[in-house]
């Protein structure tokens, strides 16, 4: 029998008691595990030689460093899945991360009926935040936006930056009567907030749109069409607006 299989079988082992010469000093969880490797050691039925206690420390020692190793390598493949599904700049899911968790809310929705809005937001204008200010001035307006969207929805909601200046949020368990509601509140945030950048305040215009999903949604499907309501609501703001240049004008602080 290998000390595997001896764990294995461990509550069908006989216990001993401890020598009484025994002067370890260890932890709990040490002091167990010596306790049940003793038990294994003298649980074999034909063999009557006994493990010395130097052996039975080489084996918690091999064990730990075992442990230590696996545990490193564990947290090292969290990590790089981690990165896997997260924007570096505004650590928000990115695409990848938003599929996943889009397929497996409505794949739930489909096992029970959930109703769920997804919301597209498409920022305005992007390209000449960077023209006019320089890309580091744009990574910081993506970072205000994102920060606002965490800010303004629900620990259980999931937020993604899909593209350089595209997010999206999902809102799963939201009723399709308040969907408006819950959009015009987000789209207000949005379009009211000022990113200072040096001596200059860099007015945020995002256009949004949204669509209700229900238990006969599909992934593609439910995309498509928050897309859709997206760019309705983009091109009513250029309508609306006129030239959306004075979006850029600077103004001093």
């Amino acid at each position: 029998m290998t000390y595997t299989d001896a764990f294995n079988e461990i509550d069908s082992l006989c216990a001993v008691s401890f020598e009484k010469n025994d002067k370890f000093k260890i932890t709990t969880d040490r002091d167990d595990l010596m306790f049940r490797l003793r038990r294994i050691a003298y649980s074999q039925p034909n063999d009557k030689k006994r493990i010395s206690d130097k052996q039975i420390v080489e084996l918690l020692e091999a064990a730990a460093l075992a442990e230590q190793t696996l545990s490193e390598q564990h947290e090292r493949i969290r990590y790089l899945e981690t990165l896997s599904i997260t924007d570096e700049l505004t650590g928000l899911l990115n695409r990848r991360g938003f599929q996943q968790e889009l397929d497996r809310t409505l794949n739930r929705a489909t096992r029970t009926g959930e109703q769920g809005v997804l919301v597209i937001c498409d920022m305005n204008h992007f390209k000449s935040v960077n023209d006019t200010y320089g890309h580091l001035a744009g990574d910081s307006v993506l970072k205000a936006v994102a920060k606002a969207l965490q800010n303004h929805c629900r620990k259980s909601d999931y937020v993604a930056r899909l593209s350089g200046d595209e997010f999206a949020v999902l809102m799963p368990n939201t009723s399709p009567d308040r969907a408006s509601v819950i959009v015009g509140k987000l789209n207000k945030v949005l379009n009211l907030l000022v990113v200072r950048w040096g001596q200059h305040e860099i007015p945020v215009s995002v256009s949004v749109g949204h669509e209700t999903y229900t238990a006969s949604s599909t992934p593609n499907q439910l995309l498509h069409q928050a897309d859709k309501a997206m760019y309705h609501s983009k091109d009513n703001a250029r309508t609306n607006s006129g030239l959306k240049g004075l979006f850029l004008a600077r103004r001093s602080i």
